[in-house]
């Protein structure tokens, strides 16, 4: 039993090294196919590249009259462009040589002479001195008319020899024969040898009558596949099972390195599609990539910024050292991987903003090799936020003017009661003065005359502070103060509306972070089309609610009104610019209101009241004050 497994085993492997046998002279025959068929076609475009050329100049010369020195020209081109065109002759219609380039030698021997009727390449004849030339005739035409023909001589050792790769030829011989077996030329690094295969190719067209032949010389027998043999008949089991393990790590190989070449191709090709700048620095600071994105981002080539050292040469001068600390930050561990905003300068010069993302970069072994950099050019967008931010700016400053332009004549009113009591109280100091009467009583008008100057003042310097254009200003804001102030401030327009202000009590330590004069706007506009919501509402249910509470971090201050309410078909545009639902509006009330209150890091929306009417809620963060000691 043992003896039969063993040469079961031994039968087995001599089958196996037949059929690798087989499987590789196979192969040979499929590869030596492969470059007949490869050089087949590239023999063809170079034939089909020089017969183009030749044609567009016949062309050329059909369309009228040309200088002969630039028809030379253009063919002395040609031939340097194509080596295998050896010559090229320009007959006239009547057979006589117009033009021959290189010019013919008269001592030479006279060439075999074209027919120049035909048309495409004739038979190859040797010429003595040259070897196998193949003449392409192509004739020049016009109106269907032979004004002329082209006679091109295509040397076919020129041809095999100038356009067969070395690769091909260290392992097979090409030649071109004729049908009967000539050879016409030929081109091979091995030495000859008896030839274990060969392939032919019918070269015709566009060669009449040629063979294109590849023949692959034998070779030596493989001494290390027959001592691997021999080692496997002495060890068969071994060796039986030392080839699975080996196919099946060629097979992991290969589909590793086919894996590879995938992921490989697909990293280039998301590298080309991307627009975010990738750059990449080791722990030195060095930059080891930068993506195609980043190159053309920055305006300089990769090959000059791949080992650049800091200083980058597209930092800006006054903010290398703020890039350097962040940088030394991020080596010592003390900064985590984070985003900033910097400016960067472009090879020509120019400036722009970007947005950078770090990140550190480990490599398969997880060891810490530098960091990873996503650049963004947000100029265009900072661009666009600043022309928003002005636009903003001199909307709402336009708003707080139509306001105050609306409640001009409640102002008036209001400043004209402490204006009435101050010339009261002056012309009763007057007379008491006539009457030499200065004592108590005088004090006492002169306090009240200061008063009412100061609430005087104070209605002016407010008007002036809502309606003056300034940048925003954030500060502990009491919301309490605030809605009290603003109820006061609107109360005689909600008086000429009839209308009745009620605030809930509002609970104490309400303190969020806003510009006093922005809120005033917001709140102001709210209250007031609060108001006028009510005009076609029943005068004994005109009243406007105004509450606010903590909730969940945040403030919430709403204001009710009783009037009809939000047509649910225009709920969705409320906030939209220029919509509105008054005969005078401009549309943009509600909409700044908003834009505000997300400047706040807030919101605002509205719901429907109960039983009539529509609640509007400004929610802003709650400002936690610190505990004093």
């Amino acid at each position: 039993m043992p003896l039969a497994a063993i040469l079961a085993i031994v039968a087995l492997l001599g089958s196996l090294v037949w059929f690798a046998d087989r499987s590789e002279r196979e192969e040979a025959r499929d590869a030596l196919i492969r470059d007949a068929l490869w050089v087949e076609q590239a023999l063809r475009f170079q034939i089909e590249a020089a017969r183009d050329s030749v044609e567009r100049l016949a062309l050329d010369l059909a369309a009228g009259p040309v200088a002969v020195e630039g028809v030379a020209a253009r063919l002395r081109t040609l031939i340097a462009t194509h080596q295998e065109v050896a010559g090229v002759d320009w007959f006239d219609a009547e057979g006589r040589v117009e033009l021959s380039v290189p010019p013919a030698d008269p001592a030479a021997a006279p060439a075999v002479a074209p027919e120049l009727r035909m048309r495409g390449f004739g038979l190859a004849h040797a010429v003595p001195g040259t070897g196998y030339v193949v003449d392409l005739v192509t004739p020049v035409q016009a109106r269907a008319t032979r004004v002329g023909t082209l006679v091109t001589h295509v040397r076919l050792d020129r041809l095999v020899t100038a356009h067969v790769p070395w690769w091909i030829t260290q392992n097979s011989r090409v030649a071109l024969t004729a049908r009967d077996g000539v050879e016409l030329a030929a081109k091979s690094s091995l030495d000859p040898g008896p030839v274990a295969l060969r392939h032919e190719l019918s070269f015709d067209p566009p060669l009449p009558d040629v063979v294109l032949v590849l023949a692959a010389h034998h070779r030596g027998t493989n001494l290390a596949r027959n001592s691997l043999v021999a080692a496997i008949l002495g060890l068969a089991a071994v060796a039986v099972g030392s080839l699975v393990a080996l196919m099946r790590h060629y097979r992991r190989r290969l589909d590793a390195e086919q894996s590879l070449e995938e992921a490989e191709a697909l990293r280039r090709a998301m590298e080309e599609s991307l627009t975010v700048g990738m750059r990449a620095r080791d722990l030195d600071g060095r930059i080891i990539y930068v993506n195609p994105a980043f190159c053309r981002m920055v305006g300089f080539r990769a090959e000059e910024l791949v080992g650049h050292p800091p200083p980058m040469p597209y930092w800006l001068p006054d903010l290398v050292d703020e890039t350097l600390a962040r940088h030394k930050a991020l080596t010592d561990g003390t900064l985590g991987p984070s985003s900033f905003e910097t400016r960067f300068r472009r090879a020509d010069g120019s400036i722009f903003d970007v947005l950078v993302y770090e990140a550190r970069l480990v490599d398969a072994d997880g060891v810490h090799r530098g960091w990873m950099g996503s650049i963004i050019d947000v100029t265009a967008r900072k661009r666009a936020e600043e022309l928003d931010r002005l636009q903003t700016e001199k909307l709402t400053h336009t708003a707080r003017l139509i306001t105050m332009g609306e409640m001009a004549s409640t102002l008036s009113h209001e400043l004209n009661q402490p204006l009435a009591a101050i010339a009261s109280y002056a012309a009763g100091c007057l007379n008491l003065l006539r009457d030499g009467r200065s004592g108590g009583e005088m004090i006492t008008a002169l306090e009240k005359v200061e008063a009412q100057a100061r609430r005087a003042g104070g209605i002016i310097r407010r008007v002036h502070d809502f309606v003056r254009k300034r940048e925003p200003r954030f500060a502990p804001l009491d919301v309490a103060e605030l809605i009290g102030d603003l109820a006061a401030f609107v109360t005689p327009d909600a008086r000429k509306a009839g209308v009745e202000i009620e605030i809930a009590a509002l609970p104490p330590n309400l303190t969020v972070e806003a510009d006093r004069i922005l809120m005033e706007q917001v709140l102001l506009n709210l209250m007031r089309n609060g108001i006028e919501a009510m005009a076609a509402t029943p005068a004994g249910d005109r009243r406007l609610g105004i509450a606010a509470q903590a909730d969940d971090g945040h403030v919430v201050v709403s204001i009710a009104d009783r009037g009809s309410g939000v047509d649910p078909t225009t709920a969705d545009r409320l906030f939209t610019p220029f919509f509105t639902t008054k005969p005078e509006g401009m549309g943009m009330g509600l909409n700044i209101c908003r834009t505000i209150v997300e400047l706040h890091q807030g919101r605002l929306d509205f719901t429907a009241r109960p039983g009539g009417g529509t609640i509007f809620a400004v929610t802003l963060p709650l400002k936690i004050r610190e505990a004093t000691a």
